[in-house]
């Protein structure tokens, strides 16, 4: 368990000088960077804002402010105690949180309030567990230096209703993404263990650092120039999968036994509202087992978070909680050289959005499988 911070002296703000303090909060919410998460300190789990946090990708840091208490404090009231809550009511509800970041915000530097903690002294919970998911796959292009394939590819055509293509839309494929169960075993925080499932027959566990949009309103048929106007944010994930699949069953493709296990998709540190964040050019690292096995950019993807929502709502109404992930850049699918092994810790990151940190353990205890007969 992390260390644990000593209490300090609650900060107390004085009613004759709340006009000044307006004017300090409404200057300094706009400079003022955070992320939102759910998060465990002393036993008690609670909605955290995050802030002062590196930016740099695989840097860890920053502070976790409680947010019920220090909306107490700042007499702030109407902010729910769940983030997805939050995001379903963030038009009347993000300003009153930038409201509480601007007044906590001039304390870090000097005597913080006690409901201000080090980001390293609690546990970062799974943000919130979706309403839908859906993770795409085959969405970057190939590395810098990549030999170009013998037979240039194919462009496909539109998909009526579903993806219209433009004239001089000449990219090799159309959007692909597929489903997850939206559970919370199947959605895991950092810090939280990757368990490798039947480790002693399924060896063949591999990550996937993505980029995941979460939509902060409900979507259908939104054109891709609007999208942006209805994210809420996002953060990072990593598509855990196991590519041994359905072998030795012939059946060549199935998303659910490569992707869909308990623990397969961690997700976090925090969410990151879509005001800080270009989803168009945001590097990223991964690192597993301290190699580092990725390490790209969000501007190499041939279809763009916008364009994956827009395809996406072209089909069904996206409801607000629903997460979208990018898909993975070069370096997975074998760039570690080999598939992962239990003990082996994974660190993704993209710029500004935290690092999610998940260790990989083989299935403790005894295991049962239900058979056919």
């Amino acid at each position: 368990m992390r260390k644990i911070l000593s209490a300090v002296t609650a900060l107390v703000v004085a009613g004759v000088l709340g006009v000044a303090w307006m004017a300090v909060a409404q200057a300094q919410t706009a400079a003022e960077r955070f992320g939102l998460g759910t998060f465990k300190y002393q036993n008690r789990t609670f909605v955290g804002v995050v802030v002062r946090y590196p930016v740099a990708p695989q840097q860890i840091g920053g502070f976790v402010v409680e947010l019920a208490a220090a909306a107490k404090a700042g007499n702030v009231t109407g902010i729910p105690n769940d983030l997805l809550a939050i995001v379903d009511q963030w038009s009347t509800v993000g300003p009153k949180v930038k409201q509480i970041v601007a007044q906590v915000a001039p304390t870090l530097d000097a005597k913080r309030p006690a409901y201000v903690y080090d980001f390293k002294a609690v546990d970062a919970l799974a943000p919130f567990v979706p309403r839908l998911a859906f993770y795409g796959f085959s969405n970057y292009r190939p590395a810098p230096g990549t030999p170009p394939p013998a037979t240039a590819p194919k462009i496909p055509p539109s998909m009526p209703g579903v993806w219209e293509r433009a004239a001089n839309d000449d990219r090799p494929q159309n959007p692909r993404l597929f489903m997850i169960p939206n559970t919370p075993e199947v959605f895991i925080g950092d810090g939280d263990p990757v368990v490798n499932w039947h480790a002693d027959r399924r060896k063949d566990y591999e990550y996937e650092c993505e980029l995941l949009g979460i939509v902060g309103r409900p979507m259908r048929r939104v054109p891709v120039d609007q999208v942006k106007n209805y994210m809420f944010g996002y953060t990072n994930t990593n598509d855990i999968s196991d590519r041994q699949a359905r072998l030795p069953d012939p059946v060549p493709q199935d998303w659910l036994v490569q992707k869909g296990w308990d623990s397969m998709k961690p997700v976090g540190p925090f969410v990151v509202p879509q005001e800080f964040v270009d989803p168009l050019n945001m590097p990223l690292k991964m690192t597993v087992g301290g190699t580092l096995v990725q390490d790209s950019n969000t501007n190499q993807a041939w279809h763009s978070m916008y364009e994956y929502a827009a395809y996406l709502s072209n089909m069904l109404t996206l409801p607000v909680g629903t997460v979208i992930a990018l898909g993975t850049p070069p370096g997975s699918h074998g760039g570690l050289g080999r598939h992962m092994i239990p003990g082996d810790v994974n660190i993704c990151s993209y710029q500004g959005l935290g690092t999610l940190t998940n260790t990989l353990i083989a299935e403790p205890g005894p295991r049962t499988t239900t058979s056919s007969r």
